[in-house]
């Protein structure tokens, strides 16, 4: 295994179990080595600091695996296969048991891996689908090598039978590669077209049904009709449970409120109807007449989401908008606002472009409360720092002439944990607020 020290004075964040090291940090050159191939970290003095993977291609010249001396091979499948058991086992723990994100890159200790695990039903019988993506040039290698992902994923089913965190087999398993995004490059790999590599029958992952629980009672079960291989990320959010939970929590609390009206929702960045279909199953199971406007301005998403809300038999209104313009809208006065669009800051000089998105925004959607209504306000944008996204809030009801309490603070579900030692992890925000 190659081996890089540290400048002298460059290893305190390693140290501190920041799983990143800088190509100026090195006191090697990382040109030494092919992209993914594992390395270990020693001080200035040779002391061992962590092992994991290099790459000369990227700023971020090695990742780090694990920080124990005695894990002596951390990109072998079987060493990522036990990462990936303890991962679910994690996630059982919180609580999740249909579809949701088995490992999150650098908190599960697995940097360059997205692995979101998705029910199916076919009949009365339960299918999962792995989805995943590999985002760095040593992922890409350790998975695609001798296609371990093979390897790795069939033992994984193994051992999550051998452990109760499952009951569903390899021969019920399907597989779905998702290395579509543009990150890939950041890493000198190439962008690859979504890729099914094992299925079960003639499924069709274009239009499949998966199972997520309920947010508010995890017994029961509300369906998606999604689309796995055009969808986003790895085909699905899943992201916005906790945040979901808050809201439905808040509300509950007014459930004799609610029932004394038609209450309008509407859901802004819809995408697939994720919000309005965990809202409007537990609004009608309180007794509570409801109906929802879809805005987004993708076709397919508000195709899907309109499927998804309207089995729950209220009035879908869907809106092909660019949700930044939304003064043409003759519909005001909504009960619910949700406002959960994709990344406006995708890089440190969009900072200030995108906090005037947001504020515009959230701004248009305050000017659409009926009194008393609720607006929930997201940000995925890791580069946001809470406290100016709360002042771009802060603008927005200003503008918007209304009144406003801030309710509650949310973020990311407990399948998408964050690492005080890795704040690059914790990216999305929510913040509630109830109109006067």
């Amino acid at each position: 295994m190659k081996i890089w020290k540290l400048k002298k004075g460059h290893d305190a964040r390693l140290r501190s179990r920041h799983p990143w090291v800088f190509s100026n940090e090195l006191l090697d050159s990382p040109k030494s080595i092919k992209p993914g191939e594992p390395v270990e970290i020693q001080d200035i003095q040779g002391n061992f600091m962590a092992r994991g993977y290099g790459n000369p291609h990227s700023l971020i010249s090695f990742r780090a695996i694990s920080f124990l001396a005695k894990d002596e091979n951390p990109t072998a499948p079987e060493f990522l296969t036990e990462r990936l058991v303890q991962a679910w086992i994690y996630r059982q723990k919180c609580g999740f048991h249909k579809s949701f994100r088995l490992c999150y890159s650098e908190v599960d200790q697995m940097p360059g891996l997205v692995l979101d695990r998705y029910i199916i039903l076919k009949g009365e019988v339960e299918y999962q689908v792995f989805s995943f993506q590999l985002l760095t040039s040593g992922m890409d290698l350790a998975f695609q090598s001798n296609q371990n992902w093979e390897t790795i994923l069939k033992k994984l089913v193994e051992q999550s039978l051998k452990f109760e965190l499952s009951k569903i087999d390899w021969d019920h398993t399907l597989i779905l590669q998702r290395n579509d995004v543009n990150i890939r490059k950041l890493e000198g790999i190439p962008v690859e077209e979504a890729k099914i590599l094992k299925t079960v029958g003639d499924e069709d992952l274009t239009n499949v049904e998966i199972l997520v629980q309920n947010v508010l009672d995890s017994h029961k079960t509300i369906s998606f009709s999604v689309n796995l291989i055009d969808g986003q990320k790895t085909g699905f959010f899943l992201d916005q449970t906790f945040n979901m939970k808050l809201l439905l929590e808040h509300l509950s609390q007014q459930k004799d409120f609610l029932r004394t009206k038609k209450i309008r929702i509407l859901d802004l960045c819809c995408y697939m109807g994720q919000w309005s279909a965990q809202i409007v199953a537990n609004l009608k199971s309180w007794g509570v007449d409801c109906e929802v406007h879809l805005v987004d301005v993708s076709e397919m998403a508000l195709a899907k989401a309109k499927q998804n809300v309207e089995k729950y038999q209220v009035h879908v209104f869907t809106h092909k908008k660019d949700v930044l313009n939304l003064a043409d809208m003759t519909e005001t006065n909504f009960d619910i606002i949700i406002s959960d669009p994709p990344a406006f800051v995708k890089n440190k000089k969009d900072i200030h472009q995108g906090l005037h998105a947001y504020f515009k925004l959230n701004a248009q959607a305050f000017k659409m409360c009926a009194p008393g209504a609720v607006v929930v306000s997201c940000t995925c944008s890791g580069l946001v720092q809470l406290e100016d996204f709360k002042d771009s809030l802060r603008k927005s009801i200003l503008r918007s002439g209304k009144n406003a309490r801030c309710v509650v603070f949310g973020g990311q579900g407990w399948d998408h944990p964050t690492l005080m030692n890795f704040p690059e992890g914790f990216y999305l925000k929510m913040v509630m607020h109830q109109v006067d």
